[in-house]
């Protein structure tokens, strides 16, 4: 499936990744200097550039005013999909001196979703993705934390192969019981029958 990669300007150590001629790369404001420090080529520029600090001046950018309503990393998602794109892996998105922002691109997850696209966000030693009536599977190789929160009021959710599994559980968005549960050496495969599922998967320290 060809993705959008796009690199925001929030903590930044996770971002490595090598696209395919099929993808695209957006850099949505300071998203622009971690991508030439890393050598990956960049498609489109686009923000209101306050936290790089400066308007960038080349040929692929789009400027966006600052006093507008949706943050750079959201606009960028838009053009994603103004260009046909439904898969999209989200750099920069966590962490930062702003937790507003965070929790904004957790919810930029569930828009994606809403609009028949999937992200995931990319941070340091973590990956967070939505289901919505949909599974995934991780080998046997796979180590740390699998985390499960609904994000719609309830999720009802299978989760197989994991040191506590669930047969069609329902979990409740005002209290925490998926948090912290463990690949345990099996293959795993984790369902979101009903709602929407926040999947956070951890490496261990």
């Amino acid at each position: 499936m060809k993705t959008c990669y796009i690199v925001g300007a929030g903590e930044n150590s996770s971002t490595a990744f090598c696209p395919d001629d099929t993808d695209l790369v957006i850099a949505a404001d300071g998203g622009l200097e971690i991508l030439k420090r890393r050598g990956i080529r960049i498609d489109l520029i686009l923000g209101d550039f306050d936290s790089l600090g400066y308007v960038p001046r080349e040929p692929n950018l789009i400027l966006h005013p600052t006093r507008k309503d949706e943050t750079d990393l959201m606009l960028a998602c838009r053009e994603g999909l103004a260009r046909g794109y439904k898969n999209f892996c989200l750099y920069g998105g966590l962490g930062g001196d702003r937790i507003s922002h965070t929790v904004a691109n957790l919810q930029l997850l569930r828009w994606l979703a809403d609009e028949g696209a999937r992200g995931t966000l990319y941070g340091k030693g973590c990956e967070l993705s939505l289901l919505r009536k949909e599974s995934v599977t991780f080998s046997a190789e796979n180590k740390g934390f699998v985390s499960l929160f609904a994000l719609s009021g309830e999720a009802v959710v299978t989760a197989k192969g994991l040191s506590y599994e669930l047969e069609n559980a329902v979990l409740s968005d005002g209290y925490p019981l998926g948090v912290s549960n463990e690949f345990c050496g099996k293959e795993a495969e984790i369902t979101a029958h009903e709602g929407d599922l926040l999947l956070v998967v951890e490496n261990r320290p």
